[in-house]
């Protein structure tokens, strides 16, 4: 055994390093060693540690899997899920439901300062002098909301799976909400955006997002799940009920 300290050996049954004195756990000098200070900070660091390689490697996964996703958003869902393995397929559609989330309450930001705009142009002395802005926390609300919509749709993937008896586990069914939900995502930011120049391209963006999430939950459904095209095509909807409803009850209860 070998000094925490200064790095010199430790004789075998001795309680404190001869070089310096300190403790043998690693303690300050003239302190006795116990189990829970040597071990709690060093197990702590480790699963920290632990934590920070898993969300580099998820956040290194995500990436790859994007690459495959933007080449072909519809078929390539099932070649980009069949390159991990289950729970790295699990960190990936997690990663990719807390980025949905994200992009979306920042896109109801924008689209909520921009119709606050409208409203304040229209008639100034309704909105008061002040003017009239959002608290912080209304915005955390949002994004817990549109988790919870991630959270739905992943139980609704479950639902169905479970229902029509197809194959997959629950890596399958949030790595298929987590991907699906990108491109609504990215309609929603795009369409925040584009809206402001006129709101009819918010609204293309967010069919075209839409569009895209109905095509690849069903290539899922199909592809993943190995379900037939009639039980694919009644559980995308199934699916995104179960989601919208889980958004809504949320929004409901928070707001």
């Amino acid at each position: 055994m070998f000094c925490g300290s200064c790095g010199k050996q430790v004789p075998e049954g001795s309680g404190f390093c001869p070089g310096c004195g300190a403790a043998a756990g690693g303690g300050a000098p003239g302190q006795a060693a116990t189990p829970g200070a040597a071990g709690g900070p060093s197990a702590a660091a480790a699963q920290r540690a632990r934590l920070e390689a898993q969300f580099k490697a998820g956040s290194q996964d995500a990436v790859a899997a994007v690459k495959v996703l933007l080449s072909d958003p519809v078929g390539g869902l099932a070649k980009s899920f069949s390159m991990f393995d289950s729970s790295r397929a699990q960190i990936v559609g997690g990663i990719f439901g807390a980025v949905y989330a994200l992009a979306a309450t920042i896109a109801f930001s924008i689209m909520g300062s921009l119709i606050m705009g409208f409203a304040m142009a229209a008639n100034p002395m309704a909105m008061g002098v002040g003017g009239f802005s959002v608290p912080f926390s209304v915005y955390v609300k949002i994004f817990v909301a549109f988790v919870g919509e991630f959270v739905g749709l992943v139980v609704g993937c479950l639902l169905v799976r479970t229902i029509f008896k197809g194959a997959g586990d629950l890596a399958s069914d949030i790595y298929m909400s987590g991907a699906s939900f990108l491109p609504v995502g990215l309609g929603l930011l795009a369409g925040s955006l584009l809206g402001q120049v006129h709101f009819s391209l918010a609204l293309v963006c967010l069919v075209f997002g839409s569009s895209y999430a109905v095509l690849m939950l069903n290539a899922g459904c199909s592809k993943i799940n190995k379900l037939s095209d009639g039980m694919s095509a009644l559980g995308v909807p199934i699916v995104i009920s179960v989601g919208l409803f889980s958004f809504g009850i949320l929004m409901k209860v928070l707001m």
